[in-house]
């Protein structure tokens, strides 16, 4: 039975793994495919919302390629999530809720640090010739950093950068 419940296990990984992957890839294609660039969509969303972007994603809506963001506004204490077209820029759904306290922190190290997310992203994609496909802000270990994640012909990467700071770490696989 044991053994039974351990390949079980394994095969579930193993398809999960598969699925991430090609999750992945086909996040690749849809960068690749897009007629608003993920660029164009960080300045739209900065501009239309006040605030922070913590979260993004490449993401699907309703059979459409799409990026998913999430802004944080300290002032209003509001965290927006998005749905961005890649085609036009248009914003297919929104979602607003409040913004927890242990939001705040990471959003203030970035405020203050006056990191630039859009020229980041730029130097990320050409230093390590990859496609970004998600990036996360993140406070850990008195650190804030944005947590990237790429994608190239070799597979998955992971990098962090340090918001204060602008150093890029590549997140070592075990």
């Amino acid at each position: 039975m044991k053994l039974k419940s351990l390949i079980c296990g394994v095969t579930i990984a193993l398809a999960s793994f598969t699925a991430l992957a090609d999750d992945d890839a086909l996040s690749v294609l849809a960068l690749k495919n897009a007629k608003f660039t993920v660029e164009q969509a960080i300045e739209k969303v900065s501009q239309e919302y006040k605030g922070s972007i913590v979260e993004f994603e490449v993401d699907d809506h309703r059979g459409q390629a799409s990026y998913e963001f999430e802004i944080v506004n300290l002032q209003s204490e509001q965290k927006y999530k998005l749905q961005v077209s890649n085609e036009d820029g248009s914003i297919l759904k929104e979602k607003t809720t409040n913004l927890k306290s242990d939001e705040k922190e990471a959003v203030n190290t970035l405020t203050a640090a006056k990191f630039d997310l859009k020229s980041t992203l730029t130097l990320v994609r050409q230093k390590y010739n990859a496609e970004v496909v998600e990036f996360e802000l993140k406070n850990k270990k008195g650190i804030t950093f944005y947590k990237f994640k790429l994608y190239d012909e070799n597979g998955r990467k992971r990098i962090i950068v340090d918001v204060e700071t602008g150093e890029m770490v590549p997140v070592m696989k075990k």
